[in-house]
Formats: C-alpha cells, sequence, structure tokens
C-alpha cells in the first residue's frame, strides 16, 4: 500500500510545490520542465524518509534502475525549508551510522536527483547492488550545518 502512496505523494509535491515552472506535466514528456519529472517502474524502490531529531522534516527517496546499469536517486523532501540540503548515502544502519558512501546532489528546493554508478571511493555499484546495500541516507540542515535532518535505512537495513 505505501509504495501507491508515496508516488502519489510525489505527483502531488511536483506539482504543488517550488518548480521551475508551475506548468509541469509529469505524464507529458514534452513538459516544459522534464527534469522534474519522477519516472514511475516496475523496478523502482522508495525509502521513506524519517525527521531526525524533531526536525519535521520528511521525504521520500526512489531508487530507479537505468538501463545503462546506473542508478537514478530522486529525493523529495516535505516540510523542509527553501535551503539548500545535501544529502548522502552512508555505510551502515542510521542507528549505528557509518561514514560516507556516495555524496548525492544537494536538495534544492526540497528535490535532488542524482545518477549512481560508483561510490566515492571509486567502486562500481548497480541498482541490484544497492538493493542489498549496508547503508543508509542522510539528509543535512545546510551546507554549512551539517546537523541530520532527516534519514531513512537502505537495502539490506531497510527490512
Amino acid at each position: 500500500m505505501k509504495k501507491l502512496v508515496l508516488p502519489l505523494s510525489f505527483l502531488f509535491l511536483l506539482l504543488t510545490g517550488c518548480s521551475k515552472s508551475e506548468s509541469v506535466d509529469i505524464n507529458n514528456p514534452n513538459s516544459p520542465d522534464p527534469d522534474s519529472e519522477i519516472p514511475l517502474s516496475v523496478e523502482r524502490v522508495d525509502y521513506i524518509l524519517e525527521s531526525f531529531d524533531n526536525s519535521g522534516v520528511t521525504g521520500t527517496a526512489a531508487f530507479i534502475p537505468n538501463e545503462d546499469g546506473s542508478t537514478t536517486i530522486y529525493i523529495q523532501l516535505e516540510n523542509a525549508s527553501q535551503g539548500i540540503h545535501p544529502a548522502t548515502l552512508n555505510f551502515g544502519s542510521k542507528d549505528n551510522g557509518g561514514s560516507i558512501a556516495i555524496t548525492l546532489t544537494e536538495c534544492e528546493c526540497a528535490i535532488s536527483e542524482t545518477v549512481v554508478t560508483q561510490l566515492d571511493n571509486g567502486t562500481a555499484i548497480t541498482f541490484v547492488e544497492l538493493m542489498s546495500f549496508d547503508g543508509h541516507l542522510n539528509i543535512y540542515e545546510s551546507p554549512t550545518d551539517g546537523s541530520i535532518i532527516a534519514q531513512s535505512n537502505i537495502g539490506s537495513n531497510a527490512f
């Protein structure tokens, strides 16, 4: 049931939230701002971002496999300030913490899109490997304030 609610939430937030174009039609690939689309995919896996330390910020991270073996990670934040929020995939569970494995594109205007092919250390990683990855995702307050505002376990830690 959650997998049906989350794509609809993304759609609502994209159409009503901050965007480069208020006339985006995510069902039309010729829309004026196709980069705002969050593709639907049979293999798409969504992770719910939970508020950390009573920040009130929540959201969703969608992992979508690409034909070339890469993975696109879309992040949509809710209740976040309109500033820039860095995002990282880290080793280990959110309860135990861990070092940064992949630095993601910052969430700007509560949205981020990153195409992932490797860890920050250069080790290749596929969608299938991310689905069993021992890690978690962190969203931070700002580039100058490293306070975590939302996070989610991913891969093997999500189940």
